[in-house]
């Protein structure tokens, strides 16, 4: 958590609001803004527990003790959107909030010092702190000031959109191990949006071959995890359904009914059959030589 102001369009935006969606922007959301995005929740993780957990009332004498439930903070929640002080971007397995009105101009994070002193310091304890609403760390063990380097900057608008992606991949995926595994293994791959649509079609059609399989009673091998299965790239993996003994027996017997031209000539052929009465009457016997007639 870091230092932050709230400025006079935020406290306008406030006033006659319940105090619990009033406590729970400034103790729960605002104090976790990303100063360079103005978004909640992406480089630090919050939820409607964590919420919660910082409008706990602590009991003390005269005091009574109180907390309030999921449902209480994310209807808080609900109503700070409606007021227009937050932009609920996701609120699946993850929680990111977008506030609109809040100061963003004001930070000095991640910005690139255009002349940086080089010279030694000769008092380390002596702070100098620029008051644009944002406290700098104090480097009390630095005997010469580094040069502060350019933030890369951060597509935030992207990572919101590539996780909504992930969410439908992992409601989708039958098992549910190692979420943030496959969360990192997901943003390693970067799919575009064709590959998105290419990877849960894919997935669609694994889960349907396998409850076929199931339903034939045939052994099908356990779901990989959730990272394993996109690092290895399952999605191109090639569906071939085997038939059961009976279907296999029944089918080749289907696969004879037709006879060859050799086998009809040996079947006219072999005693026994109908038309070997009627063969032998033109057959002519001669004699073994010397034998008596």
């Amino acid at each position: 958590m870091m230092d932050f102001v709230i400025n006079g369009d935020e406290l306008a935006a406030m006033s006659g609001l319940p105090h619990i969606q009033q406590l729970a922007y400034l103790r729960g959301i605002r104090p976790y803004m990303d100063v360079n995005t103005g978004i909640t929740g992406i480089k630090r993780r919050i939820s409607y527990q964590s919420i919660s957990e910082q409008l706990y009332i602590e009991p003390h004498q005269g005091i009574k003790s109180q907390s309030f439930s999921r449902d209480q903070v994310r209807r808080a929640v609900s109503g700070l959107e409606r007021a227009g002080m937050i932009e609920v971007q996701s609120d699946g397995m993850q929680l990111i909030l977008k506030c609109p009105l809040a100061s963003r101009d004001f930070s000095v994070q991640n910005k690139a010092a255009i002349n940086p002193p080089q010279k030694a310091t000769t008092n380390p304890h002596d702070k100098s702190f620029v008051n644009k609403g944002i406290s700098e760390v104090e480097h009390t063990n630095a005997d010469i000031a580094e040069p502060q380097k350019a933030a890369i900057p951060h597509n935030d608008n992207y990572y919101i959109f590539l996780f909504k992606q992930f969410e439908k991949f992992w409601e989708l995926y039958p098992i549910k191990r190692s979420q943030q595994k496959a969360w990192e293994i997901f943003q390693q791959l970067n799919p575009s949006e064709d590959l998105v649509k290419q990877i849960l079609a894919a997935l669609k059609s694994q889960i349907t071959f396998i409850q076929k399989k199931q339903a034939r009673d045939q052994w099908v091998p356990n779901w990989k995890n959730p990272a394993n299965w996109l690092s290895q790239q399952c999605w191109k993996d090639e569906l071939t359904m085997e038939l059961p003994q009976e279907e296999k027996h029944a089918t080749n017997q289907t696969n004879y009914p037709k006879q060859q031209a050799t086998d009809l000539l040996w079947d006219s052929c072999s005693p026994g059959s109908k038309g070997s009465e009627r063969s032998n009457a033109n057959v002519i016997f001669f004699p073994k030589w010397g034998s008596k007639s």
